[in-house]
């Protein structure tokens, strides 16, 4: 006869690590060749990542006011149940279960297992029936976390997001190094406008945009997080903050250390940049990539089973 409820289990630390364990994924080592390709400069790739993080920015405000004011779990669904009617939530919730999650979800694990196996077969490629395996290896044993138990899955994100954080650092820290010493060849002639094609630019924007996806994620478990009204707002404002900060000098890294040229020709611009930049540490960057990406799809399963 007791009401079904779930459990306030999920911190301002567990949101924090939510939200940036599920926007720093496969994005910001796969989207920069797509933002480059697309703004046709440095200068303009570098703007174009920025005013994705503002806009972020806004839409996660948005979320922290909505999920401040309508108390249940369930993100987008929720929201357009709630203002527009059932028909079309509905219709969103059909779109989001066979087309716009599955595809999201098979990129990251895509990235999670190329990246895996990056070291094992460098230089060469690895095999693309081995990367799926590895896929769906991956993708299982988070779904089968989630369904063990929701403690376990938050506390492994919250170590995971360390481990993005820690990726990050790996790629800024070299890259600023070599920029204070006078590294700036790359950075010449930044904002040429010869290259700027402006119907392409939308595709910078939406590669951009994939790349900060995630920061609505603390609307998926609004039943769940302690004090929302105070943890939601601290959680977004600090993690898409921190997410802008890290792609920014992320990026300026990649074209100090590669140029536009190398990013455009790579497959995998991380792996690239550590080939290029240290060599000592070309096993140890493609897993935590890895991770990270393991990371984002933990996030996903962990906030979308609450649709």
């Amino acid at each position: 006869e007791e009401a079904v409820f779930l459990r306030k289990k999920i911190t301002l630390l567990r949101a924090f690590s939510l939200l940036i364990g599920s926007m720093v994924g496969s994005g910001i080592f796969i989207s920069p060749k797509g933002v480059l390709k697309n703004s046709g400069s440095v200068g303009f790739s570098l703007v174009v990542w920025f005013t994705c993080g503002i806009l972020s920015m806004f839409g996660a405000l948005c979320y922290a006011e909505l999920g401040t004011r309508i108390t249940k779990s369930g993100g987008h669904y929720i929201y357009i149940l709630e203002t527009l009617g059932p028909l079309p939530s509905f219709l969103f919730l059909w779109a989001e279960f066979f087309a716009i999650r599955p595809a999201n979800s098979a990129v990251v694990s895509l990235a999670f297992g190329r990246y895996m196996l990056e070291p094992f077969f460098a230089p060469c490629a690895a095999p693309v029936p081995a990367v799926k395996l590895v896929s769906l290896l991956g993708y299982y044993m988070v779904l089968t976390l989630n369904s063990w138990s929701v403690t376990w899955s938050a506390r492994l994100q919250t170590a995971l997001s360390v481990i993005k954080l820690l990726a990050l650092a790996l790629i800024i820290v070299p890259g600023m190094m070599l920029l204070a010493k006078g590294h700036t060849e790359n950075f010449q002639d930044a904002f040429d406008r010869q290259s700027l094609v402006l119907d392409k630019l939308p595709l910078a924007f939406y590669a951009g945009m994939f790349a900060y996806s995630g920061w609505f994620q603390t609307s998926f478990v609004r039943e769940e997080l302690v004090r929302p009204e105070r943890n939601i707002p601290l959680a977004v404002i600090v993690s898409v903050i921190t997410v802008i900060v890290g792609y920014m000098l992320t990026n300026i890294s990649y074209y100090t250390v590669l140029g536009t040229q190398d990013v455009l020709a790579s497959p995998a611009v991380a792996a690239s940049f550590v080939q290029r930049a240290f060599k000592s540490l070309i096993s140890v960057v493609p897993v935590l990539v890895a991770l990270s990406c393991f990371g984002t799809m933990n996030g996903g399963i962990l906030t979308f089973s609450r649709s």
